[in-house]
């Protein structure tokens, strides 16, 4: 792990809480953690909450409703992002400028079709914890001061969490956009 870098899990939650093998290589998958906790944890706190949730960590103070968000919501949550953005390359090695695909010697390679869909089950189930932490949060709202005060660079906290794939906001030009837009 970089140095000064926290992590809201560890690897063996990662592990005990997903369909990740114990003899993957920790070093292949914490990339993975950090990237997701950036993507949905942040996003979700906003830059200041999270840091103050980091400080608390590094400091050993983690406790009350801080503890809770971390353990029960941001621990149930952050396993399943991680693997989603880790199955794309746990078959993958890349080394001097290549890049290898891993064979099985006891079973069968996923098809693209099959490793989609796993991935989207992940991915609902990552999303269902996600919207639980972000109800938590509103629901607790003074015991989460930081969670409203990112501003400027910072990442500011979203309620928003499901993506549906449409867009229906009214185009910047001031038309009006219609289901017949996309039934024509």
């Amino acid at each position: 792990m970089p140095t000064g870098y926290v992590l809201f899990i560890s690897e063996a939650k990662l592990k005990d809480s997903t369909a990740i093998n114990l003899n993957v290589d920790d070093k292949i998958l914490l990339p993975f953690v950090r990237e997701a906790q950036k993507l949905y944890v942040e996003t979700a706190l906003g830059t200041d909450l999270t840091q103050h949730l980091k400080d608390e960590i590094v400091a050993g103070t983690l406790a009350g409703a801080d503890k809770t968000l971390v353990d029960d919501y941001i621990g149930d949550m952050l396993p399943g992002y991680s693997l989603y953005h880790a199955i794309p390359y746990l078959r993958f090695k890349v080394e001097n400028g290549n890049i290898y695909s891993k064979t099985s010697e006891t079973g069968t390679s996923l098809s693209t079709e099959e490793s989609q869909h796993l991935r989207e089950e992940i991915l609902n189930t990552a999303s269902y914890y996600r919207e639980r932490m972000i109800d938590y949060i509103r629901n607790n709202t003074a015991s989460f001061p930081a969670y409203s005060t990112s501003s400027g660079s910072d990442v500011s906290a979203s309620t928003e969490n499901y993506y549906n794939g449409m867009n229906l906001e009214t185009p910047r030009q001031g038309t009006r956009l219609t289901l017949r837009n996309f039934l024509d």
